[in-house]
């Protein structure tokens, strides 16, 4: 799962709902979902305790995530791994614990769902079932958020996503007094790919495209996917690093190699780049002279990288399939 996404992960009342059902169910002091990354423990919904994340070394459900399975454990002070843990013997004095793991429907463990008690406590079979239950409502839950948050094709962020992010991204960056600039990405004679080949093979070019993209921006840099082949990166940053960044995705698409029905087939890419200036009523405004900025590469040859000329003075990078470049203002 990409990291982007798993950070964004927010508490919100659908996983209260869960820990609520859990404390009513098992009657137990705590109930937590959570979701594990990078070695930490980040609380999605946890009642009976005040934590937002947890180092998962310190945590109880280590031994549920490295177990790949539901842990039961009746009394942490007879427990070989847990007698002497900080939890245990000194406030909040944590006793009995049960836990099971998160899982996608592809099988990828991403968090886990527990239940702790500050008394021993057994855990019986019917327990452990309407535990591992709640554990994949937990991912379920999780995985239509996904879908709503995520191209589910591609994995870069939907479009609705994309523009909600890019605007709390100008926010901060206004409050910082930084820049910012969006970039458009257009696969170049897209149809031809599916229709000689099918819509299976264009589906692989788009997320062989995301991919490699994704593997040359910043973790906190955005994609998304507007439609169809056509794509969008906001980034912190002058229009000017902007080109550069666009004109080594343009090379980075260049070199990806594919073969549909014994045929080598590559593909190239054109761009848009425009900052957001300070006059603009909103991110449409920029997007849109990036849009034009596109609409200028694709006419003038496509496999090119092309900078609004609305940006007092800079230039535009052209780059040719050769590859050569020159410096000319945008149209």
């Amino acid at each position: 799962m990409p990291q982007s996404l798993r950070s964004d992960w927010n508490r919100d009342e659908a996983f209260n709902r869960i820990t609520t059902l859990m404390r009513d169910i098992f009657d137990v002091d705590i109930a937590a979902v959570s979701l594990i990354e990078g070695g930490r423990q980040k609380f999605k919904s946890i009642q009976g305790l005040e934590l937002t994340e947890i180092p998962l070394e310190d945590s109880f459900c280590r031994a549920t995530w490295r177990e790949g399975r539901p842990v039961i454990i009746p009394d942490a002070e007879k427990n070989d791994e847990f007698e002497d843990h900080l939890l245990v013997t000194k406030d909040p004095h944590l006793r009995a614990y049960a836990g099971a793991l998160l899982r996608t429907s592809e099988g990828e463990a991403i968090g886990t769902l527990c239940a702790i008690h500050r008394q021993p406590r057994e855990f019986t079979e019917r327990d452990l079932r309407m535990l591992e239950n709640l554990a994949q409502m937990a991912a379920s839950e999780f995985e239509l958020r996904e879908f709503a948050y995520r191209d589910t094709l591609t994995g870069a962020l939907s479009r609705r996503q994309f523009l909600k992010k890019f605007e709390q991204l100008c926010r901060i960056a206004e409050k910082k007094q930084l820049q910012v600039s969006v970039i458009m990405l257009d696969v170049d004679h897209f149809k031809s790919v599916n229709d000689r080949f099918g819509h299976a093979a264009g589906d692989e070019v788009l997320r062989a495209i995301v991919a490699a993209c994704k593997a040359n921006l910043r973790d906190f840099d955005l994609l998304g996917r507007l439609g169809g082949e056509e794509f969008a990166i906001a980034l912190e940053g002058s229009s000017q690093k902007s080109l550069m960044i666009a004109e080594r995705l343009r090379r980075v698409v260049s070199r990806l190699h594919f073969k549909f029905d014994d045929t080598p087939v590559q593909v190239t890419s054109s761009f848009g780049v425009a900052a957001v200036l300070p006059e603009d009523e909103n991110i449409h405004a920029a997007i849109l002279r990036a849009d034009k900025a596109l609409y200028h590469a694709k006419s003038e040859g496509r496999d090119r990288v092309v900078i609004s000329r609305d940006l007092g003075g800079e230039h535009r990078l052209t780059s040719s399939p050769n590859p050569c470049t020159d410096h000319r203002l945008a149209p």
